[in-house]
């Protein structure tokens, strides 16, 4: 009878959340009495059909100040961050390890509300490394990609991102050839809501590749937007060890670097040049035996540089025909012998050959440079 009586109180409960004007009229009962009291119920509860109840009206009030709070006042906007930070830090953040083990789908609701208070700034990646719950975040690229969720990818991206997040302990979880496998799967199914963030993810890792490399060895910083230089910068004395596993992955890179979304053309173009900096070997041996789909996407640049995009583009096929460049420089100083298609690199200097007359300067240099590159590197077939 208690436990029936406990369901419905917090099924009407729940009811409640649903209505925002009463949740934000009533906002000093519900952050200061409702929210701790949850949180207490939560932990000492043995029904996992309240566990869940107690962690969906959690989520469901956080959602409606988070979602509410620039239709406050700037008073009590400032007040009720404060306080809802406070509950977070002290509530929630310690419950988090016993969420993400609980029975499904606890766990996905958790993991889905931290990432929401990271990216709000209601929790830190401080928080993640003080709770040493990093290695069970990557945990998901471990298990069938199928079953992931999109916030299993946006949380590794937080903490890959973040400054304070030392590269040795990614380095030691050894997921980046995962991480890979993660970007072909997505890719091959067209899971367009987890190409941003799991680019984004392969670049966090690449920008800690090699230390400072990046940016020491960067001609030309405009290919890369400064964050990651700033970042390449932050990262100069530390590495990670399996960073030449993405070598494997540069046909996925080139082929989203022609995708019609510029912001994904664009996070994968950064990709391609960034991974030749710090894997120079294996992602050589990834582009130019990629030669057709570089061929495909430098003609999809070309045709978009015409149009209302041509800033992102343009940036994109500036970075590809660089990206040719230090590959036929790699190739030919470490005498390296692969099956490259003769009849793709005649198309593609062709195409790079085109553009040298391009109106864009940065676009004419960078053409004019693959070209001089191409026509030394040896044709096999």
């Amino acid at each position: 009878a208690k436990d029936d009586f406990q369901i419905t109180l917090l099924r009407v409960l729940e009811s409640v959340t649903m209505e925002a004007s009463t949740v934000l009229e009533h906002s000093e009962i519900f952050i200061s009495k409702v929210l701790p009291s949850l949180s207490i119920l939560y932990k000492g509860n043995k029904d996992g059909d309240a566990r869940f109840l107690c962690l969906k009206i959690i989520f469901d009030l956080i959602v409606v100040f988070l979602n509410e709070m620039p239709s406050l006042s700037e008073h009590q906007n400032d007040q009720t961050w404060k306080e809802l930070k406070s509950i977070c830090e002290t509530h929630f953040l310690p419950l988090y390890p016993m969420l993400v083990e609980d029975e499904d789908p606890i766990p996905a609701y958790a993991q889905k509300l931290l990432v929401m208070l990271l990216e709000f700034n209601f929790a830190q990646v401080s928080d993640i490394l003080h709770l040493k719950m990093v290695s069970q975040c990557f945990e998901f690229l471990l298990s069938d990609l199928s079953c992931a969720n999109v916030n299993n990818v946006k949380l590794c991206l937080s903490l890959a991102s973040a400054p304070e997040m030392e590269t040795k302990i990614l380095s030691e979880l050894t997921v980046v050839r995962r991480i890979g496998n993660l970007l072909e799967f997505v890719n091959a199914k067209q899971m367009e809501d987890f190409l941003e963030p799991t680019l984004g993810l392969c670049k966090a890792f690449i920008m800690r590749g090699r230390g400072g490399r990046i940016t020491n060895q960067m001609k030309d910083l405009s290919l890369v937007n400064d964050a990651a230089a700033a970042i390449g910068s932050f990262y100069q004395h530390q590495c990670i060890g399996d960073i030449a596993d993405f070598g494997c992955n540069m046909s996925a890179f080139l082929d989203l670097s022609g995708s019609n979304e510029a912001n994904i053309a664009d996070l994968a173009s950064e990709c391609v040049i960034l991974l030749l900096k710090v894997a120079a070997r294996e992602a050589t041996t990834g582009l130019l035996t990629s030669a057709s789909t570089v061929t495909t996407v430098l003609e999809s640049c070309c045709l978009r540089c015409q149009g209302p995009e041509m800033g992102v583009y343009g940036l994109v096929l500036q970075r590809l025909l660089h990206a040719l460049s230090l590959a036929c420089q790699e190739y030919r100083s470490q005498a390296m012998i692969l099956s490259i298609s003769g009849a793709e690199i005649t198309k593609i200097e062709t195409l790079a050959s085109n553009l040298r007359s391009s109106t864009i300067p940065c676009i004419a240099d960078a053409a004019s440079g693959a070209c001089l590159e191409l026509r030394r590197l040896p044709r096999c077939a």
